[in-house]
């Protein structure tokens, strides 16, 4: 029997209560930002960065320029904290399809973004320019399918950052209420 097991991880009010804060005490709200970045770093990216070979992955990549793959591992990885809200176009949409995350990781540099996601659209060897051999090479030698880097680790990584980043998001909660309680 086949198990389906899928993670997500959701904390109501985080994004509000991050937002009473930086409106009160900015200093604490980009204290809370830096902590946060730090647990995302010290799970999420470690667990992401066992997966990305050390070197690239196709002779084509070894050079330093734009999407190379030694400049692609020095931009590397980043956690993000955001409180931004749905546009507003897509508001009189019905926003609907527009989730906004509080807590992102990405990559900044191309040719990790080009090995971890080569192959997704199902045209992929089609056009002028395409390569037919490039993604099953890809798949060949790093041995996963898209998402190979960001995903994989992700979804690994989450219990650890969940068990870390609860004290975290407690002490957002318990001070974002003091100020909701205060008479003003």
């Amino acid at each position: 029997m086949a198990v389906d097991l899928t993670a997500s991880m959701e904390i109501q009010g985080l994004k509000e209560s991050l937002k009473i804060i930086n409106k009160v005490d900015k200093k604490l709200r980009l204290e809370i930002g830096r902590d946060i970045k730090r647990i995302g770093e010290k799970t999420v990216v470690a667990a992401i960065n066992e997966l990305i070979p050390p070197g690239a992955p196709m002779s084509g990549m070894e050079h330093r320029k734009r999407t190379g793959w030694y400049n692609s591992k020095n931009k590397g990885i980043k956690v993000k904290t955001n409180t931004r809200g749905a546009r507003r176009r897509n508001i009189d949409k019905g926003a609907q399809y527009e989730t906004i995350a509080v807590i992102t990781v990405g990559t900044t540099g191309a040719a990790l973004a080009m090995m971890d996601m080569a192959g997704k659209r199902s045209s992929a060897g089609e056009g002028p320019r395409a390569r037919p051999n490039f993604v099953p090479l890809l798949n060949q030698r790093l041995g996963r399918s898209p998402s190979r880097f960001m995903w994989a680790g992700g979804e690994k990584a989450i219990p650890d950052f969940q068990r870390e980043l609860g004290p975290v998001i407690d002490r957002v909660i318990y001070r974002s209420n003091q100020e909701l309680m205060k008479v003003r």
